[in-house]
C-alpha cells in the first residue's frame, strides 16, 4: 500500500522555531482558494491528482511510531529533532483533522501514540467537528504540550463561505477555541492569516476580541502573499476582486517589494499590525507576526505562537530578532543562536533535506558540499542573499561588522512601538 511521506523541513527553516513539519494526509478536503500549498502541490504529473480527483495518501503510523520511539533507529534527518523533543507542526500543507479524518482516522491513531509518548505538539487546523468528539477531547484534555491554532480570517459569513469552501464558519471556529481553552491543554491561538486587505480589515479587531473572550492567549497574524505564477490563483482573482472591493492583483502589482512571490510594503501593512498589537496588549493576549515584516513585533522567538517556555528552536533568525531587541547593546552574534542550529541541522546535508527546496541548478552548484547547518550560517553571512536576517526582515537587522570569527554582527533596526 502507499502511503504518503512526511514529516519534511519547513522552506522557512531559516526563521521557523518548528521546522520540522508534519501532515497526516497528502491533500486537503478544504478548497481555500487563497491556499498557498496549491502552488507546490498543483503542479506538474501530480496537479490532476490534486485538483480534479482529489486523490489523497496518508502518512504510515507504523513508520511514524517507529520514528520516535527508536529515533536513532528510524528517525534519519529529524532524529535528534525528536531525540530533544522539540515541538513538531502539525498541518503545514494540509489539515490533519478535515473530510479525509472524518472517513479514515489516522490522525486519531497517531494523537493516541503521541500521547503515550507525551511528545509535543503544536497543531494548525480550520476544522471543528473533533471538538465535539470525545475520541479526541479525552486525548487532548489536559495535555500541556499541546497548542491549537485555528485559522479565521474574517467574521464575515458570507465572505468566509465563498473564499474558505468547505471549511465551517468563523463562529463555530471561535466555538472550537472556546472549547480547546475550557479543555485545558497548551492553549489555543487565534491564527489571523492570510489577512486580506478588504477581507479582514473589516472584522479584524473584533475577531481577537471574539477569540479573547472565548479563551484564545495568543494571536499570530501574516498578511496574505499572492504567487503570482500560480495559474490557479489567477484564476481565482476575480472572486477575490468582489469579495475585496477592488483589484486585488493590480493593489499588489502596486504595492509589492517584488515581482513573481509580492509581498506588499512594510508602510501598507504597519497600520494594521500596531492596531493589532495594542490590542493585544489591551487584552492581555500574546502577539505574534509570522509575516517577514514587522516580525520583530512577536512576544517571542515563535511566530506561530508558542509561549517562550516551550521547547522549540531557538535556531533561527526570528530568534535573533528578539535576541537583539532585548540585549543591551541590540546587537546579535552568530554564537547567539547557533547551537541549536548544529545540534538540529548539522547532521544532514542541505542537497538531500527532506521536502526542502533544492530545485534549481543554480542553488544545487552553490549549495551541494553543504550541510544545512552550513547553509544557515552561509545565509547568516550574506547580506544580500534573500532569506538573510538582513533580507528577510526587510533591514530590521542591520549588519553592522564581523566578530573574531569572521561572522557576521547585526543590530537591531526595527519597528518600536
Amino acid at each position: 500500500m502507499a502511503h504518503y511521506g512526511s514529516p519534511r523541513w519547513t522552506n522557512e527553516i531559516a526563521d521557523c522555531s518548528m521546522p520540522m513539519t508534519f501532515d497526516t494526509y497528502s491533500n486537503c478536503s478544504f478548497g481555500c482558494i487563497y491556499c498557498f500549498s496549491q502552488f507546490q502541490r498543483g503542479n506538474g504529473h501530480g496537479k490532476d491528482n490534486y485538483f480534479a480527483k482529489k486523490e489523497v495518501l496518508n502518512v504510515d503510523p507504523e513508520r511514524i511510531k517507529k520514528m520516535f520511539t527508536e529515533p536513532d533507529k528510524y528517525g534519519g534527518q529529524f532524529t535528534e529533532y525528536i531525540k530533544q523533543r522539540r515541538v513538531m507542526q502539525w498541518g503545514g500543507l494540509s489539515d490533519q483533522f478535515d473530510g479525509f479524518e472524518r472517513t479514515r482516522g489516522v490522525t486519531l491513531e497517531l494523537l493516541r501514540f503521541f500521547k503515550e509518548i507525551d511528545y509535543p505538539l503544536c497543531f494548525s487546523t480550520k476544522a471543528t467537528w473533533w471538538t465535539e468528539d470525545e475520541r479526541y477531547m479525552s486525548l487532548i484534555e489536559g495535555q500541556k504540550n499541546w497548542n491549537f491554532k485555528f485559522s479565521i480570517i474574517t467574521l464575515d459569513e458570507a465572505k468566509a463561505r465563498v473564499i474558505e469552501k468547505g471549511v465551517p464558519s468563523p463562529l463555530k471556529r471561535l466555538e472550537a477555541i472556546r472549547r480547546i481553552a475550557e479543555a485545558g491543554a497548551g492553549g489555543a491561538t487565534l491564527r489571523l492569516r492570510p489577512f486580506i486587505i478588504g477581507v479582514s480589515t473589516p472584522t479584524y479587531l473584533d475577531l481577537i476580541r471574539e477569540a479573547h473572550d472565548r479563551g484564545a492567549d495568543a494571536v499570530s497574524t501574516e498578511f496574505f502573499c499572492m504567487e503570482q505564477r500560480s495559474k490557479s490563483l489567477r484564476e481565482q482573482m476575480p472572486v477575490f476582486n468582489e469579495m475585496c472591493g477592488f483589484d486585488l492583483f493590480e493593489f499588489y502589482k502596486k504595492y509589492s517589494v517584488a515581482q513573481g512571490y509580492m509581498r506588499l510594503n512594510r508602510k501598507v501593512k504597519e497600520p494594521f499590525f500596531r492596531n493589532m498589537k495594542a490590542l493585544c496588549e489591551e487584552l492581555g493576549m500574546r502577539f505574534y507576526v509570522s509575516d517577514a515584516h514587522f516580525k520583530e513585533l512577536c512576544s517571542n522567538g515563535s511566530c506561530c505562537g508558542l509561549p517562550p517556555h516551550w521547547n522549540y528552536s531557538r535556531g533561527q533568525f526570528c530568534e535573533a530578532l528578539q535576541i537583539a531587541k532585548k540585549s543591551p547593546d541590540h546587537r546579535v552574534r552568530w554564537g547567539d543562536v547557533r547551537t541549536d542550529i548544529d545540534a538540529l541541522l548539522s547532521g544532514f546535508d542541505w542537497r538531500g533535506a527532506t521536502g526542502f527546496n533544492t530545485n534549481t541548478s543554480e542553488r544545487e552548484a552553490k549549495f551541494y558540499a553543504m550541510s544545512m547547518a552550513d547553509y544557515m550560517r552561509w545565509l547568516w553571512n550574506n547580506p544580500q542573499s534573500g532569506q538573510s536576517p538582513y533580507k528577510l526582515f526587510e533591514g530590521a537587522l542591520k549588519p553592522v561588522g564581523y566578530d573574531a570569527d569572521k561572522n557576521m554582527i547585526y543590530e537591531y533596526n526595527g519597528a518600536t512601538f
